[in-house]
């Protein structure tokens, strides 16, 4: 399945998920069960930009964007948490003003019923979605993904909360459930924003992926004699690197570019959708 059809199936399974659950939601006046309503709702708006941001970000370079367009998939990453952390707070509201008015849930039966589906459902849209994140090396999917697997966790936690409350009547755990709820959806939201930020503001790659550049770069020497100013980036789901390496003042131009090739080629096969510039110097 392609990112695209990965992306639009979420929407779809979402927006189902939203009508369901409000729907009972309302009729068992459980805010629990709302507030999973509302986080599928968010569900469909994040799905929906990041369908849109893959299909742009697969746009190829044009002149006004040289290297692409790949980092509008983290720029949907951003905006999804910053969604996800305004949907946690309006939980929480709600359900303070619940135990406030002492306004509880009349039916846990049928909440129960339909959050078992919603788990099944989300299931198997997060599988599909994480799997094809992986194989396309799409970050904008793969936020989503976990986005979706959120949903899963609070489901559980909503439907153990809802048969506890119907053997026990303790119809207070209702709204507390909800805050648990916005509690752990906005963790998900500060790790989502946190990983996106790093790639629109040019963080490097991890210490572990540097050394493996370093490591094949040393594999020719000789001839290379040194190397120096290594810079890496991330852009979306492409990781961009460049480097100066330092070569014998009487090497002819074609060995040069030669050896620059397979330095070129090799890295790029040790990454996904990598991208390498290599600046040649002569030894002084």
């Amino acid at each position: 399945m392609t990112k695209e059809k990965s992306a639009l199936l979420a929407i779809l399974a979402s927006i189902f998920l939203v009508v369901l659950k409000l729907s009972v939601g309302i009729a068992a006046n459980s805010v629990s069960i709302i507030s999973d309503a509302m986080h599928s709702f968010m569900d469909v708006l994040a799905s929906t930009m990041t369908f849109f941001a893959i299909r742009f970000a697969q746009k190829p370079p044009d002149k006004c964007h040289n290297f692409g367009h790949g980092k509008i998939e983290d720029l949907a990453a951003v905006i999804q948490s910053i969604l996800i952390l305004m949907v946690s707070v309006t939980i929480i509201r709600q359900a303070y003003i619940r135990i406030v008015e002492q306004n509880y849930i009349t039916d846990t039966t049928l909440g129960i019923v339909v959050m078992l589906v919603s788990i099944a459902i989300h299931g198997l849209v997060v599988w599909n979605m994480l799997t094809v994140a992986k194989k396309e090396n799409s970050i904008a999917l793969r936020a989503n993904g976990l986005h979706l697997l959120t949903d899963i966790i609070t489901s559980v936690g909503v439907v153990i909360g809802l048969v506890f409350i119907h053997f026990t009547g303790l119809k207070i755990l209702d709204p507390i459930i909800a805050m648990v709820v916005a509690l752990i959806i906005i963790k998900t939201g500060f790790s989502i924003g946190r990983d996106s930020l790093k790639s629109l503001l040019d963080s490097s790659l991890s210490e572990k992926d540097i050394q493996k550049v370093k490591d094949i770069i040393e594999k020719y020497s000789p001839p290379i004699m040194e190397y120096h100013k290594l810079r890496t980036r991330k852009m979306g789901g492409d990781k961009q690197m460049d480097v100066h390496i330092v070569l014998p003042k009487d090497m002819n131009i074609k060995e040069a570019h030669d050896l620059s090739i397979d330095v070129q080629s090799e890295i790029e096969k040790s990454f996904r959708d990598a991208k390498v510039v290599i600046h040649l110097e002569p030894k002084e």
